[in-house]
């Protein structure tokens, strides 16, 4: 397996691909609005495609929780302590700073309807488009409190059973119309946690079931690869069919394991490649700050940029520029004293070697 004394690679990878596919969403979604609130096939095909990022991201954050719990075990001090400083502070300040930036740019005022609704949607990842995912994040690491006494690959299969349940049936026949006020706010936000249940039960269930998995998808890449390709025309004919598709979409319940053991497939493959190796590391290692940066790039990138970079034919470039730039912001905040506070960088190094 290829992997470093604290990190696997190929979760470092798939943690690469995840951000890069969040961050072709939104730069797709600027394309949108650039272009008279319209996408063409280009543009709508890269927007739809890359909305398998958050899933992926979802068990990538449960999976590194329940292979440590696995290797070390469970110290609730140490849990309470590390995902507060990695996660809470990072989505407090940068909940604050998107609040900032939009009343000082646009006059947005986040208390026009009162504290508790204010309350709820900054509980809920709504002080920026982005930080939904850090909500449903928190909110799982709640029930994770629960999940960790779970510790055998019998439980993490029945678990990830229910959670196919939960997942389904508030997709598809939960409605929140009995409840009423603040309730009927909570139970409608995107970051429901029920609607994303399966993903971070799905990276508890890898985590158990990791040395068998990844040697699978490594014995079958031809196989994944084919797959690979099938679920991403089954996407086509799915936005094709029904429009404009959600990241947690029932299909992804299917699609994401898949996707999944593919890129565990190949990940040892890029090894191979030094240069590529190299910037799939680094992406992954910047991931979540870059996830959490992104946003304000792209706002001041839409407020500056001439119209003709509008064009498709630009978007590699915009893309490229939102991304580096990105890149460079990070850098800057980590040369602030105190800056693991704002955003997590983990260390890593780059893996040597395969077996």
């Amino acid at each position: 397996m290829s992997k470093t004394k604290h990190h696997i690679f190929e979760i470092h990878f798939l943690r690469a691909i995840a951000c890069l596919l969040v961050v072709l969403v939104h730069v797709s979604g600027s394309y949108f609005h650039q272009q008279g609130q319209h996408f063409n096939e280009y543009t709508l095909f890269i927007n739809q495609i890359s909305r398998f990022g958050t899933p992926m991201f979802s068990l990538i954050s449960a999976f590194l929780l329940t292979y440590q719990i696995r290797k070390k075990g469970f110290n609730l001090r140490r849990f309470v302590s590390s995902r507060f400083t990695k996660i809470g502070l990072p989505f407090l300040f940068w909940s604050i700073f998107y609040l900032l930036f939009m009343y000082l740019l646009n006059g947005e005022n986040p208390f026009k309807f009162g504290i508790k609704p204010f309350l709820v949607n900054f509980a809920f990842g709504n002080s920026a488009y982005h930080l939904y995912f850090m909500s449903i994040v928190f909110q799982f690491y709640l029930l994770f409190l629960f999940l960790q006494r779970f510790r055998s690959k019998l439980s993490w299969t029945v678990l990830m059973s229910i959670a196919v349940m939960i997942n389904i049936y508030f997709l598809n026949w939960f409605s929140p119309d009995q409840a009423d006020g603040i309730w009927r706010v909570m139970l409608t936000q995107r970051a429901f946690l029920p609607n994303w249940i399966f993903y971070f039960i799905f990276g508890g269930f890898l985590a158990y079931y990791w040395e068998p998995l990844l040697s699978f998808s490594k014995k079958s890449k031809v196989f994944l690869s084919i797959a690979a390709l099938f679920i991403i025309l089954g996407a086509v004919w799915e936005y094709k069919l029904n429009g404009s598709i959600s990241s947690n979409r029932t299909t992804n319940i299917i699609n994401l394991p898949i996707l999944t053991l593919f890129v565990m497939g190949i990940g040892s493959n890029i090894t191979d490649l030094k240069w590529v190796n190299g910037f799939f590391a680094k992406i992954g290692t910047f991931s979540m700050a870059i996830y959490l940066v992104h946003p304000f790039v792209l706002f001041i990138f839409q407020e500056i940029a001439p119209a003709f970079v509008w064009k498709t034919s630009f978007f590699p470039i915009v893309f490229g520029v939102i991304l580096a730039t990105t890149i460079l912001i990070i850098k800057g905040i980590q040369l602030i004293p105190g800056n693991q506070y704002i955003l997590t960088v983990p260390r890593m190094k780059l893996p040597t070697q395969q077996t």
